[in-house]
């Protein structure tokens, strides 16, 4: 069962490994983020970064699309953690298969909207925030399990 599905650019960090991990009782996290999974050296630190006991998937956008099944099937409490607003957009439009998302954090470049604390949005993001709206996506800003959510209801 996907218990999560968190936009954050970092990918595996900390915060993820500490607080969302044990907060979920999660078995597997799934990565989705076609440049992890295209680059052997961030793939491989990846997963030394993971904690032991927990399987991890590094998936790009299209293996990920034609994995939704199986993923759906498992008998297991996921997080799936996607590196772009992009890659939620197109999984969201070829699969359906979410129906709220976490915006845990992006990266803070020129031009972007301050959204939240730690979520700051450039065009192409807020554009790929409201087409996840437009289909019916819930989507909130959570940092940690104990801070509240904030919902992100327009851009």
């Amino acid at each position: 069962m996907i218990r999560l599905v968190r936009l954050d650019y970092r990918l595996v960090h900390g915060q993820i490994l500490a607080a969302w991990v044990n907060h979920l009782s999660a078995q597997r996290i799934i990565l989705v983020d076609d440049t992890a999974a295209n680059d052997q050296m961030k793939s491989a630190a990846l997963k030394l970064a993971k904690p032991t006991g927990i399987r991890l998937n590094i998936f790009t956008v299209a293996k990920t699309i034609e994995k939704m099944p199986k993923i759906l099937s498992l008998n297991e409490n996921i997080m799936m953690v996607f590196g772009t607003t992009s890659a939620l957009v197109d999984v969201c439009k070829k699969t359906s298969a979410f129906n709220e998302i976490q915006y845990g954090a992006t990266f803070n470049k020129k031009g972007s909207m301050q959204i939240d604390e730690s979520v700051f949005l450039d065009e192409q993001e807020q554009n790929d925030t409201r087409e996840l709206l437009s289909l019916g996506v819930t989507i909130y800003s959570q940092q940690t399990p104990a801070r509240k959510k904030v919902p992100i209801t327009k851009i």
